[in-house]
């Protein structure tokens, strides 16, 4: 459910953003973006209720891909609420990225590891040029080297960022790189974020004992069953210095 407990904030960004550089249209990537989660509930200011019923088994059982693939693009089109939003993807799962894109749930996506190498020319194309660079529940999985190789593609543009982190993953390498390219970061002190329920109780133990060792308090939160994260908004020293960033961090 972490789309929908990170939606408010990613609106309150896009909001500030838009505000702050005097801009309507803005492109998106979402790191780890996998169908394009996030991208629906933007555009379309859906819930996860909403998606859940919308490719419900008894629903989506025997159709063929293109079926579901056209039923999306009519939806969505239909749907869509914030037409100067465009939201790009980029995933390790190539049939994650295809079928989103397809579907128009993404307008571009990418299929790559940046974890083991830069992008191919045609795939920096489209990581190029963002103004929001999200994601939730990568982090951890993705290093600081997607995050760097990602800054790289956009420089000198330096794009917003906002990351919904896994407590059981430190932030710290990636906010060393965002500070050595010139951003200021905060953490959203107020509270956390649930992510999904522990799907067996030896998950549950493993991430217990992984907090335990990071020496954080897991009473109140993961000890009750469900993954927490946390949430870091990063932006450029020179747009911070022009706005307040602590309202956007004490949601």
């Amino acid at each position: 459910m972490i789309p929908e407990t990170a939606k408010p904030v990613f609106q309150s960004i896009i909001s500030t953003f838009r505000r702050t550089r005097d801009k309507g249209r803005l492109r998106i990537l979402d790191v780890g973006c996998s169908y394009g989660i996030n991208a629906a509930m933007l555009k379309c200011d859906l819930e996860m209720e909403d998606l859940y019923s919308f490719y419900d088994p008894g629903v989506v059982a025997g159709a063929k891909r293109h079926e579901l693939i056209e039923r999306d693009r009519r939806l969505l089109n239909d749907l869509v609420k914030d037409r100067e939003l465009e939201v790009v993807g980029l995933d390790a799962s190539e049939p994650a990225i295809s079928y989103a894109t397809e579907a128009r749930l993404l307008n571009g996506g990418v299929s790559a590891d940046l974890e083991a190498a830069g992008p191919a020319p045609q795939d920096a194309e489209v990581l190029r040029g963002v103004d929001l660079v999200i994601s939730t529940g990568c982090i951890g999985y993705v290093s600081e080297s997607t995050i760097e190789r990602i800054l790289e593609v956009n420089a000198p543009r330096r794009p917003w960022m906002a990351h919904f982190v896994l407590r059981m993953f430190p932030f710290d390498r990636i906010q060393k790189v965002l500070t050595n390219f010139g951003y200021v970061t905060e953490k959203i002190e107020t509270q956390t974020f649930l992510q999904r329920r522990f799907a067996t109780q030896d998950e549950r133990r493993q991430v217990l004992s992984r907090l335990g060792g990071l020496g954080i308090d897991a009473e109140g939160r993961e000890a009750d069953g469900w993954y927490h994260a946390e949430a870091f908004i990063s932006c450029p020293e020179e747009d911070c210095s022009s706005f307040d960033l602590r309202p956007l961090v004490s949601m």
